[in-house]
């Protein structure tokens, strides 16, 4: 490989062949003779170094943390050898790379890719930060573009301050999501009116010194000495150890075999369970169509991860069963998570409800394929759903017991407020139709409170005598009785001061004869005693 200004030095390394079938070097392959090399000019070993360690990604195992350097590295190699499908992979990466990864390297090589789009994300994050430049990193960015971010940083406070929004982010507070795309504006902003941190700087002449002809010689993850063999049954299989967990069964057979000859694997694996596995552990996210497996091809490889104790595939093969397979068979579903160790998910409930409500009993076979803690929740809910539908379902070996007839009632209309018979009262006591003077005024005298006033009871049953009636005469013009008896005026009590349980008596003062002024003073007859 040539590296630029370090003249051309050979490095020979591992490359792997199925890359190469799908690049512009497939025609040289078929030339090749024996032991020769394939010669790969226009790139550098650390960019092949970079490129075989991004294409060695899989879905498996998920994004490595590659740095941005990596990422462009990689891309260089890929447009070099026309591997489009790579090329947008890596893509893709970059940009998000952009928002995500070291900005101080996103700029370096983005001037050196001379890549000017490349610099707004960075730069923006810098300047949205809440630390401030330190020395280190002003030397990196150049004393040019430092002054042009520190202005920009003191514009972007303006606005906040003016704003009176994001204060409490700069006094130590997170700043919240909803608030994110107003800030990121803001940066922008400030940003764009500082043209040194829109602009590319200026190519930089790298020192020459490294000997001319210089050999090394390098290997990859991918290259033939990391490569294991393994043996089922007839037939074997080449691919890298590290594809497989260290706390993996393979790496233990690997460690304990005799010799450099192949691996055996377990004889109780199934060969259609194995392949369906390698296929699922050697996808990658490039893969142009996107892999697809059916539900009997990801149960086959959990099967293969379980019998390996491949933690990683079989936490990947679980997730992505749950996503494309929501509506496969319960039983199916309670299998994967006992296999994948997630019996206890939150995501199996509907899977248990469902089973409950299912007409047909739990089978042995079901038993087992959903392990002994799915099984027992399973069996508790369907006897919860039996005693509320008051029935169990299936075939019962006895009859059961009829229960009572519930007793029947005569179909008579039932008062829903009954009233009970009341005690009869007494017929109301009957008075003369004589007519009363509705504001009867009576001769009052002070009472003696020293002495208790003399009550009589009075008969309910007696009838009061009438007044005499005078037809074609006011009571004002009725003659006054002469009696002596007619002067003695009863006390009448207040209601409240009568017994509470006795009829109300009259009370009697002392006999004493009332002012003389008959023609003011109308009395009321009382019976002398």
């Amino acid at each position: 490989s040539q590296t630029p200004g370090l003249g051309h030095a050979v490095v020979i390394c591992s490359f792997p062949s199925a890359l190469i079938e799908s690049s512009i070097l497939r025609e040289k392959l078929e030339t090749l003779k024996g032991g020769e090399c394939l010669n790969l000019e226009g790139v550098s070993y650390p960019e092949v170094q970079a490129f075989l360690e991004v294409a060695d990604a899989r879905l498996v195992s998920g994004d490595k943390d590659f740095t941005f350097r990596q990422l462009v590295y990689a891309l260089s190699v890929a447009e070099h050898l026309q591997l489009d499908h790579i090329r947008s992979y890596v893509a893709k990466s970059i940009e998000d790379g952009l928002t995500r990864l070291d900005p101080f390297e996103c700029i370096e090589i983005a001037d050196k890719r001379r890549t000017q789009e490349w610099l707004l994300q960075p730069f923006r994050r810098i300047c949205q930060r809440v630390e401030p430049l330190s020395s280190s990193e002003m030397y990196r960015l150049g004393f040019d573009r430092a002054s042009a971010v520190a202005r920009a940083r003191e514009n972007l406070m303006k606005a906040i301050e003016s704003t009176k929004y994001f204060s409490d982010v700069y006094r130590g507070s997170a700043i919240p999501s909803y608030a994110q795309p107003t800030l990121e504006k803001y940066a922008i902003q400030v940003v764009k009116a500082e043209p040194l941190l829109c602009q590319l700087a200026p190519e930089q002449v790298l020192s020459t010194g490294a000997p001319m002809g210089h050999t090394q010689i390098h290997s990859s993850n991918l290259s033939s000495s990391n490569l294991i063999i393994m043996k089922l049954r007839d037939c074997l299989y080449r691919l890298p150890l590290h594809y497989f967990g260290s706390e993996s069964l393979i790496h233990k057979l690997v460690a304990s075999r005799a010799g450099q000859g192949p691996v055996s694997l377990p004889d109780d694996l199934d060969t259609s369970d194995w392949e369906a596995f390698l296929k699922i552990i050697t996808a990658r996210p490039y893969d142009q169509p996107e892999a697809s497996y059916a539900f009997s091809e990801w149960m086959g490889g959990l099967r293969v991860a379980k019998r390996l104790n491949h933690d990683c595939a079989l936490a990947y093969i679980f997730s992505q069963i749950q996503k494309a397979y929501p509506k496969q068979d319960p039983v199916d579903l309670l299998e994967a998570a006992r296999l994948a160790d997630a019996s206890h998910s939150p995501w199996l409930q509907d899977r248990f409800a469902t089973l409950s409500l299912r007409s047909t009993a739990i089978s042995s076979e079901e038993m087992r394929r959903m392990g002994e803690d799915a099984a027992a929740e399973v069996c508790k809910m369907r006897e919860q759903a039996a005693y509320k539908r008051g029935k169990t379902d299936g075939e019962a070996s006895s009859p059961a017991k009829p229960m009572d007839a519930k007793p029947s009632y005569p179909a008579t209309p039932i008062d829903p407020y009954p009233s009970s018979p009341a005690k009869p009262r007494d017929p109301k006591p009957s008075y003369p139709a004589t007519p009363i003077d509705p504001y009867p005024s009576y001769p009052t005298r002070p009472m003696d409170l020293g002495k208790t006033p003399q009550t009589k009871p009075m008969d309910l049953d007696d009838t009061p005598q009438a007044k005499p009636n005078h037809p074609g005469k006011s009571p004002q013009e009725w003659p006054i009785a002469q009696s002596p008896s007619l002067w003695n005026v009863a006390a009448i009590p207040c209601e409240q001061d009568l017994p509470a349980k006795h009829p109300p008596v009259k009370k009697l003062g002392a006999k004493k004869p009332a002012k003389k002024s008959p023609q003011k003073i109308r009395y009321s007859p009382v019976e002398d005693d």
